[in-house]
């Protein structure tokens, strides 16, 4: 079963074009990235506003609740390549949404992805990986350098079909201002803060699965 999922992952065009996982080189790709994002200050009222102003996924969702936090912010990404210049994050799903491939069509997708609370997920990754191009790439820029999100829900991937396949790219106004939002510079309603060390991180505090 694994070894079919993994076949018919890499022999699927993401885009519907050329972009083939089975393509990348090792240098093309790195596996489980790492990444730490320090939060100076963060509310959940805050994080509801600028996400739901610049993602039409985040304005659909419940809103987060959380007590205001600080501290540090840890993860991993699956998957980080380079296609054509651009660099995309990647993440694997493996959640049952139905028996056929009609269960993993756009529609159902968006539906977990907002009741999962995973365009949050992506939009912090997609910060961590702005982040990370910063350093590496001179003259980066966002708009040229990075490709956006994808987000396969393996169950329901099938050659020559976009089952399964959820993408997204952030506006660079949305990482800019998420950026400046976990830095402290638009916080606007800390009162009562909630220290975290980097054992215990705001993950568990924000209700975050990563």
């Amino acid at each position: 079963m694994i070894t079919l999922l993994v076949d018919q992952v890499m022999n699927t065009a993401l885009d519907g074009e050329n972009l083939y996982l089975r393509d990348k080189s090792p240098s093309q790709r790195l596996v489980e990235m790492e990444f730490l994002l320090p939060i100076d200050v963060l509310d959940a009222p805050s994080l509801n506003r600028v996400i739901q102003r610049h993602d039409s996924l985040s304005a659909k969702a419940h809103e987060l609740g959380f007590y205001t936090v600080k501290g540090m912010l840890k993860g991993f990404i699956d998957l980080v390549f380079e296609h054509q210049g651009k660099y995309y994050v990647l993440d694997w799903k493996s959640n049952h949404l139905g028996e056929d491939s009609n269960s993993y069509l756009r529609a159902q997708l968006e539906h977990a992805m907002v009741d999962h609370r995973y365009d949050l997920q992506y939009q912090l990754y997609a910060l961590a990986l702005h982040r990370f191009l910063k350093t590496r790439i001179r003259d980066y820029d966002y708009e040229q350098h990075f490709g956006g999100v994808y987000y396969l829900f393996l169950r329901g991937i099938e050659p020559n079909s976009d089952a399964g396949i959820f993408n997204a790219r952030p506006t660079k106004a949305m990482i800019e201002n998420l950026d400046a939002l976990i830095s402290g510079e638009l916080s606007a309603n800390a009162t009562e803060i909630e220290n975290s060390d980097a054992d215990e991180g705001a993950n568990q505090q924000m209700g975050l699965g990563f």
